[in-house]
């Protein structure tokens, strides 16, 4: 039976969609298709909710301050930070390692000169337990301030401009305030120490000579010298809490006394239990804490002139 022909000039509805997807696909494939609008940042906030940002979504050029980021791209940041320093300690501790020898017997030096007995050591493995110590605290104390610098940069995008710069200016002075008390305790603070020890302290003690362990003798010289370092840091902070108006002058007028009885009492736990190591190491810290004193007083000058400029103002 032959099948029945549709008529000519008709479409099926079938036929009429089909044609009207061609014809649709070849007209949008002719024409140029329209941009997209650019998809706009997320940042992704502590609770784990999303929020729309004003930001384009290729916010990687812009400044770091002004990007968002998620607690764990700050858990990221810190974990880098804390490898850099890990390794920044690792390299100069394989460094010092290397010439552990020839800065063991300039370290030594002190000791010669106020004893004419040798080092002891305490252990079999002495000598490996003493190369290790001993560039890994010289590595410890050589790149302190550098540390400082890394953690201060994990801190700096999170501040203005103004307060990052006035912080990198903090920490450089920091870096030289440290190196200074090292410096200084090793010419002059740290051959009186040993002197008063072994010889000042020693003249009333019969059938005793002055030796020690070279494991005490590096605790003792590291112990003093990174206090020396640490206690040089105290006019930086009494700068930085004056500016922030915690520490005034008012209050510098009425606790100045307390303060100075306080550098004596560090110096005495640095230093040996006398008078005189105990003025050496507080003389400088007290003539720092009058120059930062100085250095609040005029900021809190600048301060009131700008306030009585703004109160004119109004």
């Amino acid at each position: 039976m032959a099948r029945a022909k549709r008529p000519a000039g008709k479409k099926t509805k079938k036929s009429q969609v089909r044609s009207a997807k061609k014809t649709g696909s070849k007209k949008s494939a002719g024409r140029a298709s329209p941009a997209k609008p650019k998809r706009k940042a997320r940042s992704i906030q502590s609770t784990g909710s999303t929020a729309t940002s004003e930001t384009a979504y290729e916010n990687d050029d812009l400044d770091p301050r002004e990007r968002y980021m998620s607690l764990g791209d700050h858990l990221e940041e810190l974990r880098k930070r804390l490898l850099w320093i890990l390794g920044v300690v690792l390299v100069a501790t394989v460094g010092f390692g290397i010439f552990s020898y020839d800065l063991h017997s300039i370290l030594v030096q002190p000791f010669k000169a106020v004893s004419d007995y040798p080092l002891l050591l305490q252990a079999v493995a002495g000598p490996l337990d003493v190369v290790i110590r001993l560039s890994l605290l010289l590595g410890t104390l050589t790149t302190a301030p550098i540390i400082l610098w890394i953690l201060w940069g994990f801190i700096t995008p999170a501040v203005s401009r103004k307060v990052a710069w006035i912080g990198n200016m903090s920490v450089l002075a920091s870096g030289f305030l440290f190196w200074g008390g090292v410096i200084f305790t090793w010419f002059n603070l740290f051959p009186i120490s040993l002197e008063m020890f072994f010889k000042v302290m020693l003249m009333g003690l019969e059938n005793t000579i002055p030796q020690t362990t070279i494991e005490k003798y590096y605790s003792f010289l590291f112990m003093v010298h990174m206090g020396a370092g640490l206690i040089f840091q105290i006019p930086l902070l009494i700068v930085a809490l004056g500016a922030l108006g915690i520490l005034t002058i008012e209050w510098h007028k009425k606790y100045w006394r307390f303060f100075i009885t306080a550098v004596f009492i560090l110096s005495a736990i640095i230093t040996p239990p006398d008078p005189i190591t105990q003025s050496i190491l507080a003389g400088p810290i007290i003539v720092l804490y009058g120059i930062a004193v100085t250095i609040v007083w005029f900021l809190e000058r600048s301060r009131r002139k700008k306030e009585l400029v703004e109160r004119e103002l109004r």
